[in-house]
C-alpha cells in the first residue's frame, strides 16, 4: 500500500497486480466447444430450470423454449462478433466496458459476479434435489453444499485437465439426452393440441393458459440454453486465431439448443398424465420410471448426477476466469486486487477467486430455494443480454474501423431481435427480483462514482496482445 501511494503522489498509474503468473493457453477449438456445451448444460437445464418453465408456462413452456432459443442465437451471434474483437477473461464485462463505458460496464461486472454465486447453486441445488429423489436420506441443502465444495477443488487443477473430465462428463450427459428423447418419441402420448390450446397445473387441475405465461416464462426459458457465452472467458487460455472465438459461441449455442430443444420436446408430448407431469419437480425421470420402470429411472438419476456435476464445474471453471480477471484490472482496492488475481504457480489456475467463489455459492446453498435461485439468475442472464445487444449495435455504428474476425450474419437484425427479446422477457418478471437488481446496481454504479472514476487508471480491461485485434488493441490504449 506504501509503494502505491507513493507512485500516485508521483502521478503515476498503480502497477498491475502480480498475478505470480499466467493462465495456460492449453485449450483447443474442440475443448472449448466441450467447456461451453457443458456451461451451457443440456441435461442440467432439462432437469433443474425445465420443471420451473412447466411450472410457469405449462404445455405453453414449448413456444417459451422454441422463441427463447430465436432470441439466444441472435444473442450469441452478437457475441461472437465482439467477442473475436476483444477476446479477453473478462467476457462480457470486458466488451461492455469498452463499448458503452465505464459505469456500464462496471454494471455489467457487477451482474457477472452474482451470476457468478447464484448460477452455480441453483444448478447445485438441481443435483442435491434429484439425489434426494434417489434416496430420500440425502438432505437436498447439505448434500448440494458437499458437491460444491468438491466442485470447488476440482476447479483448481489446470484447465486442460478439467476439459478432459467435462469431455467425459458430456458424452455420459448426452447419452442420458439420448435415452430420454428416445423415450417420448416411442411414446407420444398426447396430441398436437396441447400447444396451441396450452394448459398448465393450477390447483391440482389443469387450466389454459394465458400468452403472458409464455413471456413471464422467456427469462427462464433464456436461462436454460445461456452458457454459450464461456467461450469469452475462457479465450485467454484457448489456442489459435480471435476467429475461432467468435465461431465456438455460436456453434455451443447452437449445440446447446438443438441437445435441449429436441428432448424437452419429445418428453412433453410422450407424457403420460399430463397433470402429473406439469406439477412434477422431476417430470423427465418421472417419464423413464412410467415407461421403462423404476430401475432404469435410477439409473437415469445417476447419469443426471453425472450431468449436473458437470455442469457445476463447467460453470465455476467459466466464473472463477471472470473473478479473476475483475482483479487484474483493478476494479477493487489494490489488497482485494493482489488477492483475487493470484494464479497458482502449479496448475496455472485462478485458485483464490474459484476458492473464494465456490465457497460462497456453497453456503447459498443453505439459504436459497432452487426456483428463486433459477428466477433471480435468469434475470440476471437477461440483462446481460441486453448490454452486449446495445454494445453490438453501437460497435458497428461507432466502431467502423475494427476489423472483426467474426461477422455476425443479417446486420442489423440480431442485436434488435436480441434487444427486443430482453425488453419483453424483463417486462413479466417478478417485481421482486427486479427491485433487488437494481438495487444491486444503485450499489454498484455509486461504488464506481465514489472510487472508481476517481482513480480511473484502476479499472483498464485487459489487453491481450498475443489474440487481441491489432486495431482493438489500439483502441483500448487510446481508451
Amino acid at each position: 500500500m506504501k509503494k502505491e501511494k507513493a507512485r500516485m503522489s508521483e502521478g503515476l498509474p498503480p502497477e498491475r497486480v502480480d498475478t505470480t503468473g499466467e493462465l495456460d493457453r492449453a485449450l483447443s477449438l474442440g475443448g472449448l466447444l466441450a467447456l461451453a456445451v457443458s456451461d451451457i448444460t443440456p441435461m442440467a437445464s432439462l432437469l433443474v430450470i425445465a420443471p420451473v418453465v412447466l411450472g410457469l408456462a405449462g404445455t405453453a413452456g414449448f413456444w417459451a423454449y422454441l422463441i427463447g432459443c430465436f432470441i439466444a442465437i441472435n444473442v450469441a451471434a452478437c457475441m461472437g462478433e465482439l467477442g473475436s474483437i476483444y477476446p479477453v477473461a473478462g467476457g462480457q464485462y470486458s466488451i461492455v466496458h469498452r463499448v458503452l463505458g465505464g459505469p456500464l460496464g462496471f454494471v455489467a461486472l457487477l451482474d457477472y459476479l452474482v451470476q457468478a454465486v447464484f448460477l452455480p447453486a441453483s444448478i447445485v441445488l438441481g443435483f442435491g434435489t434429484y439425489l434426494h429423489s434417489l434416496n430420500h436420506l440425502f438432505p437436498v441443502g447439505l448434500s448440494s453444499a458437499v458437491v460444491m465444495a468438491i466442485v470447488t477443488i476440482v476447479a483448481v487443477l489446470r484447465i486442460r485437465a478439467n476439459a478432459v473430465l467435462v469431455g467425459i462428463f458430456l458424452a455420459i450427459e448426452v447419452t442420458v439426452l439420448a435415452i430420454l428423447t428416445l423415450d417420448g418419441l416411442s411414446h407420444l402420448n398426447q396430441p398436437l393440441s396441447i400447444i396451441f390450446q396450452p394448459v398448465a397445473a393450477r390447483g391440482g387441475e389443469l387450466a389454459p393458459v394465458a400468452t403472458g405465461a409464455i413471456i413471464a416464462a422467456l427469462a427462464t426459458a433464456l436461462f436454460s440454453v445461456n452458457g454459450y457465452d464461456s467461450t469469452l472467458n475462457f479465450s485467454e487460455e484457448t489456442r489459435g486465431p480471435a476467429s475461432h472465438i467468435g465461431r465456438a459461441v455460436v456453434l455451443a449455442a447452437l449445440a446447446g439448443i438443438l441437445l435441449e430443444i429436441v428432448p424437452f420436446t419429445a418428453d412433453l408430448f410422450g407424457a403420460q398424465n399430463l397433470k402429473a407431469y406439469l406439477s412434477s419437480s422431476t417430470p423427465l425421470t418421472d417419464l423413464v420410471a412410467h415407461t421403462w420402470g423404476s430401475a432404469l429411472a435410477k439409473v437415469m438419476i445417476v447419469g443426471a448426477l453425472f450431468a449436473l456435476f458437470n455442469a457445476v464445474l463447467a460453470i465455476t471453471l467459466q466464473f472463477a476466469r471472470i473473478v479473476w480477471s475483475s482483479a487484474r484490472d483493478q476494479a477493487w482496492p489494490q489488497p482485494v486486487n493482489e488477492m483475487l488475481g493470484r494464479v497458482h504457480p502449479r496448475y496455472h489456475s485462478p485458485w483464490v477467486a474459484t476458492l473464494i467463489m465456490g465457497t460462497v455459492a456453497t453456503v447459498l446453498c443453505f439459504a436459497a430455494s432452487l426456483v428463486t435461485a433459477v428466477t433471480f439468475t435468469a434475470v440476471l442472464i437477461v440483462t446481460m443480454y441486453g448490454l452486449v445487444a446495445i454494445s453490438a449495435l453501437v460497435s458497428r455504428v461507432r466502431d467502423r474501423r475494427l476489423r472483426r474476425p467474426s461477422k455476425m450474419w443479417f446486420w442489423p437484425a440480431p442485436p434488435i431481435i436480441a434487444l427486443a427479446g430482453v425488453v419483453i422477457a424483463l417486462t413479466q418478471q417478478k417485481p421482486g427480483d427486479l427491485l433487488v437488481l437494481l438495487a444491486l446496481f444503485v450499489v454498484g454504479l455509486g461504488y464506481y462514482v465514489v472510487y472508481l472514476r476517481r482513480r480511473p487508471q484502476r479499472w483498464v480491461p485487459h489487453v491481450d496482445e498475443e489474440i487481441l485485434e491489432p486495431q482493438a488493441a489500439q483502441s483500448l490504449e487510446e481508451g
